[in-house]
């Protein structure tokens, strides 16, 4: 009966529970091989089990971490995003104006996405569809990507205050995002073609918007 009763108490036989820090790398293990699968094959071309294969793990325990491709590709989207912000966050930190902090931040974008260019390609060269009923898009709930649109938004709004900057700060901060978007993806997209420094295109494109924001006039044609 002692005996009995002191099995009971130590639980189930079996695989021992793994560590926290087990259970880290394991999913750390899965997002970077689905990372890499997604950057080579695209979306439609990767299935769960190669990314299992591609893990050195089993589809039963890749399914108990994610149960459908497109949870594994959000994740990487908000990985991704988190890493992103927070090399803008140090960017900035210690810029002396708004503008200043702009320039960084450009530079910061830019150098970021080419370092990282299987994060920008399964962040920006895989579509983000809604399936089932209730889903809502990435852009709509990543926290990630609120907080370095509000991190761009800041500096511009410092920047108008300040009188260095005119126009509005949403549409100010879109047009930077897509100049330093098509930076980034010229780096990445061809680089057989002999670019210039990328943080010297990152500075240059920066600049000549920052100048174009300051010189021009609200709603202006020109």
């Amino acid at each position: 009966m002692a005996t009995a009763a002191k099995s009971q108490a130590a639980g189930p036989r079996g695989r021992p529970a793994r560590s926290a820090e087990a259970a880290d790398a394991v999913r750390a293990a899965i997002l970077a091989a689905a990372e890499r699968l997604f950057a080579r094959a695209g979306y439609e071309g990767v299935s769960m089990r190669n990314v299992a294969k591609e893990a050195g793990c089993s589809p039963a325990a890749l399914y108990r971490l994610f149960p459908h491709k497109r949870a594994l590709l959000r994740n990487i989207w908000e990985e991704a995003l988190s890493a992103f912000d927070a090399s803008l966050e140090g960017a900035a930190r210690a810029a002396p104006d708004p503008l200043a902090a702009l320039r960084r931040l450009g530079r910061a974008y830019v150098g970021f996405w080419v370092a990282h260019p299987d994060h920008f390609r399964a962040l920006f060269l895989i579509e983000d569809r809604v399936v089932d009923p209730g889903e809502r898009y990435f852009a709509d709930t990543s926290p990630s990507l609120a907080r370095l649109v509000r991190r761009f938004q800041a500096a511009v709004e410092a920047a108008i205050a300040a009188g260095l900057m005119r126009g509005d700060p949403r549409a100010a901060v879109e047009l930077i995002f897509c100049a330093l978007h098509g930076v980034a993806s010229g780096l990445i997209g061809m680089p057989e073609y002999d670019w210039g420094p990328p943080a010297e295109l990152a500075g240059r494109m920066t600049d000549t918007l920052l100048d174009g924001l300051a010189r021009t006039q609200p709603g202006a044609v020109t």
